[in-house]
This record gives structure tokens, C-alpha cells and sequence, in this order.
């Protein structure tokens, strides 16, 4: 496993259990963040944009779990998380599990770009690889 791959799932263990200051500390100042949500939303910029999708996140979400079963290099920046997250709404109870598929740039050891795809098929074609 490479060094990204490894800071990669650090920075998702620390999302799953809700440690904002090391997700924070993985992502870079200038960094874009595109979860698929971000479709409605917009970009997420920068710390600032990561603390109010993590906000937005605990405020929408009783249980958020990523679980990524496949993650690899792509090249010496980019990796590619295939998965699923499980959900459980805020208030309606609601729990169900959504596909994720992500392809996150690593510069330097921090995150400088991370997109959330949905579904493998758009992720391979987004990386070259369909």
C-alpha cells in the first residue's frame, strides 16, 4: 500500500469516527472538495469548506460510515476509493447504504482534491480507465 493510499484511509478513518481537527489536518488550505452531495451545493473550499460539509454532515446524519473495500494508486497523486457509505437520517431514522466512488488527489501528503462520483462505472471513466 502506498503512502497515499494509507494517508487516503486515515483521513476516512477520521471522518467515520468524527475527528474533525485530523480531517482537517489531512486536507490542504486550498483544497476542493466535492462530495456528491456538492451537486446541489456546490464546491467545498478549503478548511473553512471542509468544517461546514462535516457540519452539515453531523446536522443531516445520525451515522455516516464510509467503507471502502477497494483503494488504489491511479499514479504518483491520485487514488481511487470504490465503496459505499451507510447512512442513517437525522430525525427520520432512515438507514440505507449509498454507493461511493472517489477519486482523491494527494499533494505532498494533504488532500488537494477529492470528488465523489457515485458509482464505479463514472469514476473508471473520470480516471482513464472505462
Amino acid at each position: 500500500m502506498s503512502a497515499n493510499t494509507e494517508r487516503f484511509l486515515r483521513g476516512v478513518e477520521a471522518l467515520t469516527r468524527g475527528d474533525a481537527a485530523a480531517v482537517i489536518d489531512f486536507v490542504d488550505a486550498d483544497a476542493e472538495f466535492e462530495p456528491l452531495r456538492a451537486a446541489t451545493e456546490g464546491t467545498f473550499h478549503g478548511h473553512d469548506g471542509v468544517r461546514e460539509f462535516l457540519r452539515d454532515t453531523r446536522e443531516s446524519f445520525d451515522l455516516f460510515e464510509p467503507d471502502f473495500q477497494e483503494v488504489r494508486d491511479l499514479d504518483d497523486e491520485q487514488v481511487l476509493a470504490l465503496g459505499k457509505i451507510r447512512i442513517r437520517g437525522r430525525g427520520s431514522g432512515v438507514e440505507t447504504e449509498v454507493p461511493t466512488a472517489v477519486i482523491a488527489k494527494i499533494r505532498d501528503g494533504r488532500l488537494v482534491h477529492f470528488k465523489d462520483y457515485g458509482g464505479r462505472d463514472a469514476a473508471l471513466s473520470a480516471a482513464g480507465l472505462a
